[in-house]
């Protein structure tokens, strides 16, 4: 689930608070023949124990850090795994009949995942005790603390995916700083990622503050530097050195990164050693 999706859902929905409930499972326990409630939507989350909970036949791992969000009337399966006890919350929510139609998330079940957050066990701890009591205060309160509810979890998925994208970004980095001298390109890197280019791009300029290409020609141009420093090597030697068989174009990358061509910014660095 794109949480971009999941939060523009969210924002122009007219979602509606209706309850919530908590349920404890032993260890090997199972629950099946089962359906989500009908004309309402739900958030799953865990709040003790881990379990695979199964939505029409889809099994998803779930433990705190992971919620799932289901659709009404959606067949259940539920297996508690591990050696300690179940326990869980369902908060249901509705939407008007009318727009049904234009947000096709409400009737389908995914996952969300937060990472663990004490701040979404304890809404919901909140929301559980506010619904419990009754009168037009608590009903108040309950709608108000579902949205803080919602607004936690979709922060925190947010930074999850965050923290994902920044990973992956240096993975990317460091396949860079590894391959450079072989012909690679931004194609080549978004492949090997398994990441579609376009995606890869952005996500790589919002991690650097540059594009792919700027970044590899960046990259490759201070390698260059270092090895023109060595008289001995000669600059065609070099360009093949730093994934340019070229040399005539590196030569023009080189100055059009430098303001020097290579030779020169070769003689300017023999001389300052020369003379300290």
């Amino acid at each position: 689930m794109d949480i971009k999706y999941l939060i523009d859902y969210f924002a122009h929905a007219s979602v509606k608070f209706t309850d919530v409930f908590t349920k404890r499972m032993e260890p090997g326990e199972v629950d099946v023949g089962r359906t989500t409630a009908p004309e309402k939507c739900g958030l799953v989350v865990p709040l003790a124990g881990s379990a695979v909970f199964s939505f029409d036949g889809t099994p998803y791992v779930m433990e705190p850090g992971m919620i799932v969000h289901a659709g009404p009337q959606m067949p259940i399966e539920i297996k508690v795994t591990g050696h300690k006890g179940w326990e869980y919350a369902v908060v249901h929510y509705s939407l008007p009949t009318e727009e049904a139609a234009l947000f096709p998330l409400a009737e389908q079940h995914f996952p969300i995942n937060t990472g663990f957050n004490t701040q979404i066990i304890s809404h919901v701890q909140q929301l559980i005790e506010s619904y419990s009591f009754p009168g037009n205060m608590a009903i108040f309160k309950s709608k108000t603390l579902f949205m803080n509810l919602l607004e936690n979890i979709l922060l925190a998925a947010k930074m999850k995916v965050l923290d994902s994208a920044n990973e992956l970004m240096e993975q990317t980095l460091q396949y860079i700083h590894e391959h450079y001298a072989e012909q690679i390109s931004v194609s080549n890197i978004s492949r090997e990622f398994g990441i579609e280019r376009r995606r890869f791009a952005y996500l790589f300029e919002q991690h650097t503050g540059m594009n792919p290409s700027t970044y590899i020609t960046e990259y490759r141009i201070r390698r260059a530097k270092d090895l023109l420093e060595y008289d001995v090597i000669p600059v065609a030697e070099v360009a093949e050195c730093v994934g340019y068989v070229d040399c005539f174009y590196f030569s023009r990358v080189f100055k059009k990164c430098t303001g020097l061509s290579p030779s020169a910014y070769r003689k300017i660095k023999i001389e300052e050693a020369k003379y300290g």
